[in-house]
């Protein structure tokens, strides 16, 4: 795997968090930098309060609603969203709320082709793809001659082992790789609207003037059903304040800190151990047996 570096856009007019790779990676000196805080703070407390306007355009869904359904009835969207109350829909770009605080782009990866604003069949397509990428490098490792672990390596940072549905389990070890949805979506919870999953599309999209795509729509229960739940997203008391942060501010210079980091992979271990356990008529073992 490459050592190059990657680009990272970071919204900066909300409090900051703990991120090493800030510090060293802009070519400001620190005078600099909280000159360019300041500037970003100030410009968002001159910012009108938010207005919680839908994101959901109707005459747009309703013009494409022949198309929605035919995505709706797709057995892996239907279990991706097993458990949450969701539909299809247009949205506006422009309307969305960022959790995210970064984004980051690789030089190595091919852009994006944006369709034409009115192009719903390619637009669809851009929402509702094929699954991410699940590519991974592997190192066995062995003592004294047996198993002792495996290590998974993916320049893709949402690649993971998850249980498969049932359909997919045929006799061996009941676990797959996931590349991450695939899908557009966004969440709305608490009278906001909150891009989910897709943010570099969105980004790419609202940089070529494109505003409207269709999306998984989620009526969130939850933030934890929203997804803006780990400790590097912008906290909640930040997304409910009168100045949230937004979609498009990752394309306005004065709220954004733009610098480089060293690329990261995503690496999941796997640590192999064998025992014997005294059997129980009462303890048996747990789990489908395969």
């Amino acid at each position: 795997m490459s050592a190059s570096t990657v680009t990272v856009s970071e919204l900066i007019a909300w409090k900051l968090d703990e991120y090493p790779y800030r510090d060293f990676g802009t070519n400001l000196g620190k005078e600099e930098l909280s000159d360019k805080l300041v500037l970003a703070r100030r410009t968002l407390i001159e910012r009108a309060s938010y207005e919680p306007f839908s994101a959901v355009l109707d005459l747009e869904t309703a013009h494409i609603q022949h198309l929605l359904d035919v995505h709706a009835q797709r057995t892996e969207v239907e279990q991706e969203y097993v458990g949450l109350d969701w539909t299809l829909g247009v949205v506006d770009l422009r309307r969305l709320l960022a959790f995210q605080r970064r984004l980051v782009f690789d030089p190595e990866l091919q852009l994006l082709q944006i369709p034409h604003p009115n192009d719903w069949p390619a637009l669809l397509s851009l929402s509702f793809g094929s699954a991410r990428s699940t590519t991974y490098k592997m190192k066995v490792h062995e003592i004294d001659g047996h198993l002792s672990g495996l290590t998974l390596q993916s320049r893709n940072p949402d690649f993971q082992l998850r249980p498969p549905h049932n359909s997919e389990l045929h006799g061996s070890l009941p676990l797959s790789l996931f590349g991450g949805s695939p899908f557009f979506e966004v969440a709305q919870f608490r009278g906001r609207w909150f891009l989910r999953d897709g943010y570099h599309r969105a980004y790419r999209l609202l940089q070529a003037g494109v505003h409207h795509l269709p999306a998984v729509v989620i009526h969130a229960r939850t933030i934890d059903e929203v997804g803006a739940t780990q400790p590097w997203f912008f906290r909640e008391e930040e997304l409910f304040s009168s100045r949230p942060p937004r979609v498009v501010d990752f394309l306005e210079d004065a709220v954004m800190l733009s610098y480089k980091r060293p690329r990261l992979v995503k690496t999941i271990a796997i640590r192999v151990e064998e025992s014997l356990e005294e059997f129980r008529e009462t303890g048996e073992v747990q789990g489908d047996e395969q």
